[in-house]
């Protein structure tokens, strides 16, 4: 100014001139005179520290060991000297990184992504002026992953329980593992490394990144129960970390085996007569299941029904009841075993149960009793007399029969093989007709021994035929209508003895039935009555024949008359009549009404009478003929009706009615009837012309 200050204009700014030079003039008006100012400018503090960014992001490794540098950091200061003197310090980073002098940020301790994936620091920029100014930098580290972690699965030890008939490919279980890394390092795959058994192929898959365990083929209990597998995760890093752990499979049972018999068909074979509850056969059956799916129960049945046998629980089969091979020798049986799985299986064979025979049986005789007869004139030692023959139900040595006789005799001798007897003698110290009984022995050849007696009759030979006593009366009548009535008996007698004397009766002709005579006694009987008006005699045949070998027979002819008795009742021939009488004929026969009876003699004889108002007539008592009694007046009475009765004074009372009517009519006859057994006689009365007209008065 015009006092030589010098002052500032604006604002001076160290950091954009620090300096001036001003060429000053100094003039009175005459005289110039110039001089030079040079000004310096003082710097003053008024710049804080500039970095080139606000914020920045680095990246680091978190396998950097201590003394890596981080990044470096760089800030200015437009102030000079101290002011200018910049200097950096680091907030944050939890004492795992520091900041020197230059602005490097460096490591103080090794890092781990998987405690602390990023850092966020300050990184202040301050200088050294007074006031000091400062610039703060937001610097974000973030920690790049290095595969410094293995997977780590969900649990040691993973079990599962699978039924053997599991679904392929259905899941069974899935593992689980975990990588603290991350990206591909923490990229989790699968693969099963062993299995234990070891088997031709895997029987297990697992989803390469899911984990998830599956059935490739199918289980079966009974081969492998239990299944051990080690299962790996490996990661995606580079390299590769992995990790293992260990899959317990346990196969649970599933009832797919049914029971099964060790042999496909069973013989055996037991004696007969075994005490109840023995036990001839134990099954060996199996069941490749466990437990329930392996408690067999078993079941017997015979195809037939007839089972005397029955099965325990242990497969053992008793005899529940009597044994007989004579009775039965074989049974065919059905033995089922069932498991008690769900769903129940069952298997069953065939038992052929073969009884043995045991000797119980004695030889018996095909008959109770033997008979021969043998002619003494013509006997010869040797000559065979009969043969015995016993049976023996049993078999084998058991049924092989000898014969003996009890009592030896010289007369007769059998075969102990055949049981043929035959003459020792020639008998000719018999002189009558005798009988010999002889007591034959059949033995068998079992252990113990059996036996049994037979007795044999040779006896005479059936040389007389029976006969009849010529007192019997054979003329015989008998009364109808009677049932089982008794004709008599009609008995012969047989010289001979023994069955040779045995007598049996017959009838040739019984007659459909009518007739019938006792086989033994011969009384003879009537099975129905017999109706003389359908036969009134019979010829009747009786047989009588012996028993002897061959028979001999004789026959009584009977006649038989049949006795009348009064069941028949009169009947008239016509079920009704119709007469016509002239009026005013003498008295004469109109009619004879004739009745039949189906009896005869006396229970036949016809008696008629006539019943109710019929004055004008009479019937003949034995000839039926109906008559007038005086001559008939057709203009009085025009028609008659009385009862016509048979009848014959047998015993029982047997009688026929009928009814006769004269009814008014004019020249012949009109309608009659009959109810139930009456029967209508008509009696129409003929007019004659012999009135002359008569007037009503005699005079008009």
């Amino acid at each position: 100014d015009v006092n030589g200050i010098i002052s500032t204009k604006t604002k001076l700014d160290y950091e954009s001139q620090n300096n001036y030079i001003l060429n000053i003039s100094l003039s009175d008006g005459n005289a110039t005179d110039y001089a030079t100012v040079f000004i310096k400018v003082t710097d003053v503090n008024d710049n804080s520290p500039k970095f080139g960014v606000a914020n920045t992001t680095v990246t680091i490794l978190e396998s950097m060991p201590a003394g890596t540098s981080v990044t470096s950091v760089s800030a200015t200061d437009a102030d000079e000297g101290f002011n200018g003197l910049v200097v950096y310090t680091l907030k944050g980073g939890e004492g795992r990184m520091d900041i020197n002098i230059s602005g490097s940020v460096l490591l103080e301790k090794e890092l781990d992504r998987e405690k602390q994936a990023f850092y966020n620091l300050t990184v202040i920029a301050s200088d050294q002026g007074q006031p000091m100014l400062s610039t703060a930098l937001s610097l974000t580290v973030i920690i790049d992953d290095v595969n410094d972690n293995p997977p780590v699965f969900s649990a040691s030890r993973y079990e599962a329980s699978v039924p053997e008939d599991e679904v392929l490919g259905r899941a069974l279980l899935t593992v689980s593992a975990t990588d603290l890394d991350a990206g591909a390092n923490a990229l989790v795959k699968y693969r099963i490394v062993s299995q234990q058994p070891v088997t031709s192929s895997p029987v297990f898959l697992i989803n390469l990144t899911t984990g998830q365990l599956s059935l490739s083929q199918q289980l079966d209990y009974e081969t492998i129960k239990q299944f051990e597998i080690e299962v790996e995760a490996s990661d995606g890093g580079q390299p590769s970390l992995s990790a293992t752990t260990h899959v317990v499979v346990r196969v649970l049972d599933v009832n797919d085996n049914p029971p099964e018999f060790n042999q496909a068909v069973y013989d055996v074979f037991v004696f007969e007569n075994l005490q109840k509850g023995s036990p001839i056969y134990t099954f060996s059956v199996t069941d490749e299941d466990e437990v329930e799916n392996a408690r067999i129960t078993y079941y017997l049945s015979a195809e037939d029904g007839d089972n005397p046998y029955s099965i325990q629980q242990d497969g053992t089969i008793l005899v529940n009841g009597y044994v007989d091979r004579e009775t039965k020798e074989k049974y065919e049986l059905l033995v089922v075993a069932s498991d008690n799985g769900v769903p129940q299986r069952q298997n069953f064979t065939s038992v052929t149960i073969q009884v043995l025979d045991v000797n119980d049986n004695p030889p018996r005789f095909t008959k109770a009793q033997y008979v021969a007869s043998v002619r003494v004139a013509t006997a010869a030692a040797g000559a065979s007399v009969l043969f015995v023959s016993a049976t023996d139900l049993d078999i084998g040595n058991n049924s092989l029969i000898s014969y003996s006789l009890m009592n030896p005799s010289a007369d007769f001798r059998i075969n102990n093989h055949t049981g043929e007897i035959t003459l020792g003698t020639n008998l000719d110290h018999i002189t009558a007709d005798t009988v010999v009984t002889l007591v034959v022995i059949a033995t068998d050849h079992g252990v113990p021994q059996l036996t049994s007696n037979g007795k044999l009759c040779v006896n005479d030979v059936n040389d007389n035929p029976p006969v009849f006593s010529t007192w019997i009366q054979t003329e015989l009548s008998a009364p109808e209508n009677i049932i089982s009535l008794d004709m008599g008996v009609f008995s012969a007698t047989d010289l001979d003895i023994g069955v040779n004397a045995l007598i049996s009766y017959s009838l040739q002709d019984d007659f459909a039935g009518t007739f019938h005579i006792n086989s033994s006694t011969g009384k003879l009987m009537t099975q129905k009555s017999l109706d003389r008006e359908m036969m009134d005699s019979y010829k009747l045949k009786i047989i009588a024949t012996d028993s002897g070998k061959p028979s001999q027979s004789a026959s009584l002819v009977l006649s038989v008359t049949v006795e009348d008795v009064n069941d028949n009742p009169p009947v008239f021939l016509q079920k009704s009549y119709s007469v016509t009488v002239k009026e005013n004929e003498p008295p004469h026969v109109i009619l004879s009404a004739l009745a039949t009876d189906e009896d005869i003699g006396y229970n036949a004889i016809i008696h008629y009478t006539i019943i109710g108002e019929a004055s004008s007539f009479h019937v003949g008592e034995l000839s039926g003929n109906i008559t007038t009694l005086q001559p008939l007046d057709y203009e009085s009475h025009s028609q008659y009706t009385f009862i016509l009765k048979a009848f014959n004074p047998g015993e029982p009372y047997l009688q026929d009615t009928a009814n006769v009517t004269a009814c008014k009519c004019s020249r012949e006859t009109h309608v009659y009837t009959q109810t139930w057994t009456f029967f209508l006689f008509l009696v129409t009365v003929e007019d004659v012309n012999e009135e002359g007209p008569i007037f009503d008065k005699p005079s008009y």
